[in-house]
């Protein structure tokens, strides 16, 4: 009896070693917390940068580059997502991208669209010594990055 009460007491006392570690790892858990919430206030910007990105998706259905001005159909907005991802590219590049991303793609549709776009100062067309590369224009990255409020 008396090593049965001994090996009771040294698994209580391990218990309650246990329970300490974890009310210790809770209160540094909810002391964590609380500072995130306090540098995310409702004067933080990164809360009104996605409540603008919030308010995008309410008024448009989706955050995506077609909120721009001048992008007035799928395909525009694709080639525009296009090279959002890749920085820079030439019509064959944009054409399988767009293959794959739509199931179908042709390169006189997707050269009509680049020269559309170039028109409105959307794209801009590159002579690099291997061939011409479409790239977003600097005021198209500039008007997305406002509207999603990364660039006052």
């Amino acid at each position: 009896m008396g090593d049965e009460n001994e090996e009771l007491k040294k698994e209580i006392e391990n218990l309650k070693g246990q329970i300490n570690t974890m009310q210790g790892m809770l209160e540094n858990l909810m002391n964590m917390h609380k500072n995130v919430l306090k540098k995310v206030s409702t004067d933080s910007d990164i809360e009104k940068r996605y409540l603008k990105m919030l308010s995008l998706y309410q008024r448009y259905g989706k955050i995506s580059p077609s909120v721009l001005p001048g992008i007035e159909d799928s395909i525009s907005e694709n080639i525009v997502e296009i090279l959002l991802d890749a920085k820079n590219a030439n019509i064959t590049q944009i054409t399988e991208r767009l293959r794959h991303r739509t199931g179908s793609a042709s390169r006189h549709t997707v050269r009509n669209r680049l020269k559309e776009l170039e028109s409105k100062g959307i794209v801009k067309k590159e002579d690099t010594g291997k061939g011409k590369m479409y790239t977003l224009t600097d005021k198209t990255i500039d008007k997305w990055a406002e509207l999603l409020g990364i660039k006052k």
